[in-house]
């Protein structure tokens, strides 16, 4: 495994071409890719800033993004992020995993496939070989979720997902997780125990102040750096307005 991490993380294998489904199309709300001029691109890459900031005062190489309910835009949040890294590091290596076993919406997301995903590789049914994909020409390498497993609160809590962890540390730069929402599960907590930093997406006159506070009380002694305030207003305001294109 170790040696199979370490070659993802430098790119050596070529990992796009057969996760990248044909069929399938980037989502138009992955806009650092689909619309990277955009006035939302702009506030993924003003997030992901504001993040490196953080990185100046203590290390933060694993961001875990996760929302009180579903719903809220945690996945898309966390592959605007991934993406934009990507884009602003070429010398880092970025990697992107879909701890939310549940649903494999990163997949989706990126239109790539799905399977074999974390799950798999955590249930010692594939190496990481076979699940680490690099997203088309980026600098981004993916772990999908996979098939959801019966019990995933366990395989997420598990030893070998920590060992996993670890070599993810050695082997890449950044490292960004998709975890599920907080509330009615208990994966969010116990995954976000494993980051350095845990951004919550919340959706803008949507989610009640309760479900945020509650959530907050399940994150509790993990590293949560912020809120993500998702689907406000999108004016540009009198600052942007100027530079937008015609």
């Amino acid at each position: 495994m170790d040696e199979q991490m370490e070659r993802a993380g430098n790119f050596l294998p070529r990992l796009d071409e057969e996760g990248v489904s044909r069929s399938n199309e980037v989502d138009r709300r992955v806009v650092s890719l689909t619309a990277p001029a955009s006035v939302a691109a702009e506030q993924y890459r003003t997030l992901y800033y504001r993040l490196e900031r953080m990185r100046e005062a203590r290390p933060m190489k694993v961001i875990a993004v996760t929302s009180a309910v579903a719903g809220e835009g945690k996945t898309v949040t966390a592959v605007n992020v991934a993406l934009t890294a990507a884009r602003a590091n070429l010398d880092r290596r970025i990697l992107l995993v879909d701890a939310d076993l549940r649903q494999n919406q990163v997949a989706t997301a990126l239109g790539i496939r799905g399977t074999p995903g974390l799950s798999e590789l955590l249930a010692g049914e594939c190496e990481p070989k076979d699940v680490i994909r690099r997203f088309q020409s980026t600098r981004l390498a993916v772990i999908p979720a996979g098939a959801p497993p019966e019990d995933s609160s366990q395989v997420l809590a598990s030893a070998r997902m920590k060992h996993l962890l670890a070599k993810m540390r050695e082997a890449f730069d950044e490292i960004y997780f998709d975890l599920p929402p907080a509330l009615p599960f208990a994966d969010a907590a116990i995954t976000a125990a494993m980051a350095d930093g845990v951004v919550l997406v919340i959706r803008a006159n949507a989610t009640p102040l309760g479900a945020v506070s509650e959530a907050l009380e399940r994150l509790a002694g993990a590293a949560v750096v912020g809120c993500v305030l998702n689907g406000a207003e999108a004016g540009m305001g009198p600052y942007l307005r100027p530079y937008a294109r015609r």
